[in-house]
């Protein structure tokens, strides 16, 4: 009875945290629908890259979807809409299991599985040079036709040889539940540091719990559709793109290009300054504008500035010819500033868990002794069981790294410089909402450290082929701290990242692989499936071909370690001195190439919250927030608008709107 009537009964009069079983069974055929149609866009429509941030398109469009479908049933039909906790669910679960469609795991994935088979050849000696080392075990059967069949399609009368992958779909999400396990460990462990203690803000967390408030009340429009703010953001970024789709019917018709992407219809948005340089990118997304308008100014201001130095520094050592390392394996100036920043990196990851210390050690006595009454020092998790999800997930990784080629060793050290990166990208994004912050790969490092020379050819192939994304969830464990802020109760987290991922990562390779099989996936001329693959077995098979191979280096080694020191020292007089304008965030991203796409919104939207703060004050910044939720609603609704009209019309050859 209990069930049926929280079924029945209006959502006005559901419990604040209530679940409605046939809600989530609705938002779980989203996510499905979500994955399939990540993929199909890139690869049919070709309208767009939907999976390309930590907060992507795949996850904002339908979440946005049911946001304004969900404030008009509130107005006209309240006992069918949703309850705020219901639409939270909805975007957690989006979330979580989005994160392995289209362009950020899956497309990849597929490609590199199938890749080495078809596209050996004499010429390019992999036969010869890497299938010995290659872990046959994570890769589809050698059956006749399988791999022909993926890239030129099935004959007629076929059937998809499911069979072949069912080794390398269950090895692959065996990785991606341990490496979840991880990160849900991690997450347990810091998140009430960062919440309590460093006061992260969350802006891709704090935007949607904004827009879902006020769905629990009486009928009528929630409270965002009643600002006139947030449709003027609305308008802003949705008239532009609104505007271009005449042009869809009627070429040569003027278009406003003030919103496309980086390689858009018109060419790269980007001025070329020097040829020491990357082009100056002046590339504006609003969903950047909106989310990073949340951040803090001091860590804006870093970004765009210490950026500018990063690009002088780069300019001044390419002009001059600067390099580092022994002969005969010297680094350029962009792989200098690389090892640098990735140094910087590690000294963040080094000080989070000294600033953590205290709280560390509380976690730790109550994994010795469980508390018998009050709150325990984890979220989601309990001590022991964030423990076991930590220890129990790295300790499979080092089997399954050993597996695929890596020595015990390396593949203890790659996986804690792994970690460390990412736990740095969990942190700094809740800190920051620049969804363009991603983990730092460890081969250069292992390379200037161990040396190619002293790894044999197994462990060379492994790492390379490994760090190509082989590993589900690059991307998820960066979600997971932002979906314990949105998913009420807390113990509810962990089976919806279970369930999420599970679905996620099954509905995307289903389609994926079915898609490429019926079609044919050299067909689709897409990069991640075909170009980047065989992009990366030629590194593996130069790499092994080397003759050689590079040396522990201690010129490199010394400017990683550099990067490191800065990183402690900003540290430092940033917790002693308040007049010190820089973060370490800035320090960081100094080599990012988001951060070359993105660095006039990041500019703008500094400038734009200073003047703000400085005329207004808090209460002007709390007032102007909602035009920027306007901003990302706008694009997304409006992006979403053109994939409709090209599903429509334009099924076989659409309009790329939305991109890097």
């Amino acid at each position: 009875m209990a069930e049926i009537k929280r079924k029945l009964f209006p959502s006005s009069e559901l419990a604040e945290d209530s679940l409605r079983w046939t809600v989530v069974v609705l938002f779980s055929v989203t996510l499905v629908f979500a994955c399939v149609a990540a993929t199909f866009l890139e690869f049919k429509s070709r309208s767009a890259h939907m999976a390309m941030a930590n907060l992507p398109l795949a996850v904002l469009l339908p979440f946005v979807a049911w946001l304004l479908v969900n404030a008009f049933l509130k107005r006209f039909a309240p006992r069918l809409s949703m309850t705020s906790a219901e639409l939270r669910l909805a975007l957690s679960m989006l979330w979580v299991g989005g994160s392995f469609a289209g362009y950020n795991w899956i497309t990849q994935w597929v490609g590199a599985m199938a890749a080495p088979r078809y596209y050996a050849s004499p010429e390019n000696r992999w036969q010869e040079l890497i299938f010995d080392y290659l872990p046959w075990w994570m890769f589809p059967s050698n059956f006749p036709g399988v791999t022909e069949g993926f890239f030129l399609g099935l004959e007629e009368g076929a059937t998809v040889p499911w069979g072949a992958w069912i080794a390398p779909v269950f090895w692959a999400m065996s990785a991606g539940l341990a490496m979840t396990a991880i990160g849900l460990g991690l997450t347990a462990v810091f998140q009430k540091q960062w919440v309590r203690h460093e006061r992260l803000t969350y802006p891709l967390a704090q935007v949607p719990l904004n827009l879902t408030e006020g769905f629990d009340g009486k009928r009528g429009w929630p409270p965002f559709m009643r600002n006139w703010l947030f449709w003027v953001g609305f308008v802003v970024a949705a008239l532009p793109l609104l505007w271009n789709l005449i042009e869809y019917w009627t070429p040569g018709f003027p278009r406003l290009a003030i919103f496309d992407p980086y390689y858009g219809p018109r060419g790269p948005r980007g001025a070329a300054l020097s040829r020491y340089l990357q082009p100056f990118s002046y590339r504006l997304l609003p969903p950047v504008l909106g989310f990073t308008f949340l951040c803090d100014l001091n860590i804006l201001f870093s970004i765009w500035s210490l950026w500018l130095v990063g690009q002088v520094g780069l300019y001044g050592m390419s002009r001059v010819g600067f390099s580092v390392g022994l002969a005969g394996q010297e680094a350029k100036p962009t792989a200098i500033l690389g090892l640098f920043t990735h140094g910087v990196s590690m000294g963040l990851a080094i000080w989070a868990i000294w600033v953590a210390r205290g709280h560390l050690r509380k976690v730790f006595r109550q994994v010795l002794r469980p508390p018998i009454s009050g709150e325990e020092e984890t979220a989601i998790l309990s001590p022991r069981l964030a423990l076991f999800g930590i220890l129990g997930g790295g300790i499979y990784m080092v089997f399954w790294l050993y597996s695929a080629g890596y020595s015990a060793g390396i593949g203890l050290a790659w996986l804690l410089l792994f970690w460390a990166s990412i736990l740095v990208v969990m942190k700094f994004l809740a800190a920051s909402g620049f969804a363009y912050l991603f983990p730092s790969f460890g081969t250069s490092i292992l390379d200037i450290t161990v040396g190619a020379s002293r790894m044999q050819d197994a462990t060379q192939v492994g790492l390379r082929l490994v760090n190509w994304r082989l590993l589900a969830g690059w991307r998820l464990p960066a979600a997971l701290p932002h979906v314990e802020r949105l998913v009420r109760p807390a113990k509810r987290v962990g089976w919806v990242v279970i369930g999420s991922l599970m679905l996620g990562m099954l509905s995307a390779i289903l389609y994926t692989v079915s898609i490429c099989y019926e079609s044919g996936g050299s067909t689709f001329r897409t990069w991640s499936l075909v170009g980047a693959p065989v992009g990366m077995y030629e590194g593996i098979a130069k790499a092994v071909a080397e003759t050689n191979p590079t040396v522990t280096d201690p010129g490199k080694i010394g400017v990683w370690v550099l990067g490191g020191v800065v990183a402690g020292v900003i540290q430092v007089m940033q917790s002693r001195f308040a007049w010190w304008p820089f973060h370490p965030l800035g320090v960081m991203l100094m080599s990012s190439g988001y951060v070359r796409l993105y660095v006039l919104d990041i500019f703008l939207v500094w400038l734009g919250k200073l003047l703000v703060l400085s005329f207004g004050g808090i209460s002007l910044y709390r007032r102007v927030k909602p035009c920027c939720y306007g901003l990302i609603v706008g694009y997304v609704f409006a992006v979403g608008c053109s994939f409709v009209i090209d599903l429509i019309w334009f099924s076989e050859g659409g309009h790329y709107i939305h991109g890097y």
